[in-house]
């Protein structure tokens, strides 16, 4: 099976060009994260924005404060940095502070797309990552159209798309009468499915409902995967990130007026997020010049 490594080919060239002010969220010393940060500071002139309790980091650039998500927004916003990694501050506060800043009609089309690698070196997108996210077939299809958007555009990649549900299609097809209880609520993740199916088959894309063999659904390249809700997309980030033998490569929200990378809880290694981050302002710098 040939696998496609999309990671590096977004971010090969367009590293070369250019050394962006970046910011990044740190609530506290944590050994490993300052390693891949260190690792990081070739590609990047990184900013630390935190509370007290980094002030004893030696070799970067540090913005103190009591309300690190709220600084490295306004941050963002008015220009001080060129992009952000979210790191370990608060992902719900950094997001309101920002959006409270820019409006929220300059951030209601945003998508989140995150790039992972598994245990095999297969990378794949994964369409939601947070547990609010994700619930309903509109979701879905708007997600997923941003994540195809994105993908043309900054990688040339036709997408494939692999839909999963709560439920296998044997179970769907003998007990799909049920519509109340956890069984009506794991048949309704088939039933949306199906609609997303519908959807996007009609505007000629390639995609295919796997109801829950995500395996299967990535081994059979599906390059954007797309499971039941933002809750279990935030499990597959951790299982393989802690157990999985895996990576999180990258975590953007995209269609925002900034350069705007988030990323797990869980992660220690950011050398990738910020590798991500930097080819994407360079590579969107050739293109206005264009």
């Amino acid at each position: 099976m040939q696998k496609e490594n999309f990671f590096q080919k977004a971010t090969a060239k367009k590293l070369k060009l250019g050394k962006p002010r970046i910011g990044f969220g740190l609530v506290g010393i944590d050994k490993e994260i300052l390693t891949s940060l260190r690792k990081s500071k070739k590609y990047a002139d990184i900013v630390l924005v935190g509370p007290k309790a980094i002030t004893r980091i030696k070799g970067f650039e540090k913005i103190i404060s009591d309300n690190p998500e709220q600084k490295l927004a306004e941050m963002l916003a008015n220009g001080e940095v060129e992009g952000i990694v979210r790191g370990t501050i608060d992902d719900f506060k950094a997001f309101e502070a920002y959006q409270g800043l820019v409006g929220k009609n300059k951030t209601k089309d945003m998508i989140e797309l995150a790039l992972l690698e598994d245990a095999y070196s297969r990378q794949f997108f994964i369409s939601e990552a947070s547990n609010p996210l994700g619930w309903t077939k509109e979701e879905k299809i708007e997600r997923c159209k941003g994540i195809i958007k994105f993908i043309k555009e900054e990688l040339g990649v036709k997408p494939k798309i692999g839909l999963i549900t709560g439920v296998r299609h044997g179970t769907y097809a003998r007990r799909k009468s049920v519509k109340k209880g956890v069984m009506g609520i794991l048949n309704q993740t088939y039933k949306d499915a199906e609609e997303v199916v519908k959807y996007f088959k009609k505007r000629k894309i390639q995609i295919k409902n796997y109801a829950i063999e995500l395996n299967a659904a990535v081994e059979d390249n599906c390059n954007i995967i797309v499971p039941q809700s933002g809750m279990v997309g935030n499990q597959i980030f951790r299982a393989l990130c802690l157990i999985g033998g895996g990576k999180i490569l990258a975590c953007s929200r995209a269609n925002l007026p900034h350069y705007y990378e988030d990323n797990s809880r869980c992660e220690k290694d950011f050398e990738p997020h910020i590798k991500w981050l930097v080819a994407w302002i360079n590579g969107k710098k050739i293109q206005k010049l264009k």
